[in-house]
């Protein structure tokens, strides 16, 4: 089996291929993000291109049988120039880590442990309660209205309803899904999340559908003291509207993991979004990290390791996107 391993993210699993496969493939990786470094013999002769992106600036692949994305997001295929009759496969093994900095993310917006510490490190006593400090809110009764109920919709569930939270969402299809949240509809009943949720996640796809999901109208029907939390991807918010209601507090804040330009070559230090974001008080801001950690790689070559002996043994694929499933 000949495997092209493409990208400084595909990469990351390149010795748990080798160690797996052995001599059973050949294996050449690419760390590069530049399509002018590639070896258009390298791509010629692949039959699995492990890959984020795949679009025309890439050598072309006529014997590929699969292109596995290392990745969940599609965004970055051009399904219109993929080899004719190459399976495309993602991943997931997100949801852990995105969960857990979304739990972080509300914690952090509730308890304010940060500020709280500075504050008294630099000798201040003012929070204490017998100098009258002021109550602080609790996480605990306190509604999440997620966007989309895929995995990582259901992770961040599982651990908001241990911490006290009732959860809201809605999902492209509603059917029964574990955990049950309390309340689950449509995306025709958006309406009704938002004027509901204390944190309003955003974990759905972007397509056309969610595209300019979040307007203005939608930002209006909020909470006024409401929390947007986006670990999906930027365009399913309008940043014009966005960056607006956040200044003008139409809603009360927002912790963003996902934006609207990222760095290039040419632009190695591009700032993220047209507005800046980063001057407003009420905005935390990542730069697109709330999967990424220690245990994502190994989960996600476990799969995809899996996937290339389905392939060679004629077996269905794991999370086949593209071609008849």
């Amino acid at each position: 089996m000949h495997i092209v391993v493409n990208g400084p993210i595909a990469c990351e699993g390149l010795s748990a291929l080798t160690s797996h496969f052995g001599d059973r493939a050949t294996i050449t990786p690419f760390a590069t993000k530049d399509a002018a470094a590639l070896d258009p013999a390298a791509f010629a002769a692949a039959e699995v291109l492990i890959s984020i992106a795949y679009d025309s600036s890439m050598p072309p692949t006529p014997r590929l049988r699969l292109l596995q994305l290392p990745v969940s997001g599609l965004d970055s295929v051009d399904f219109a120039v993929v080899t004719a009759g190459c399976a495309v496969c993602n991943v997931f093994e997100h949801d852990i880590g995105i969960s857990e900095y979304v739990l972080a993310a509300m914690l952090h917006d509730t308890v304010g442990l940060a500020g709280r510490n500075a504050r008294f490190k630099a000798g201040s006593w003012v929070e204490n309660p017998v100098r009258g400090g002021a109550f602080r809110r609790e996480l605990a009764g306190q509604t999440l209205g997620a966007i989309g109920y895929g995995s990582i919709g259901r992770a961040v569930a599982t651990r908001a309803r241990a911490f006290g939270m009732r959860v809201m969402a809605v999902t492209r299809t509603p059917r029964a899904l574990e955990p049950a949240p309390d309340w689950l509809g449509g995306f025709d009943q958006l309406d009704h999340l938002l004027a509901h949720a204390d944190y309003v996640l955003i974990a759905c796809p972007l397509n056309d559908e969610t595209r300019g999901l979040i307007g203005r109208a939608q930002l209006a029907r909020m909470k006024r003291g409401a929390v947007l939390i986006n670990v999906a991807r930027g365009p399913i918010v309008d940043q014009d509207v966005l960056y607006e209601a956040l200044r003008d507090g139409v809603v009360g804040g927002a912790i963003l993991d996902t934006w609207y330009r990222y760095p290039s070559a040419a632009e190695p230090e591009v700032m993220p979004a047209d507005h800046p974001f980063h001057e407003l008080a009420n905005v935390v801001m990542t730069p697109h990290l709330s999967g990424w950690t220690e245990g994502l790689m190994p989960r996600r070559f476990a799969v995809i390791i899996d996937n290339l002996e389905r392939l060679a043994a004629g077996r269905p694929l794991r999370h086949q996107v593209h071609l008849p499933v």
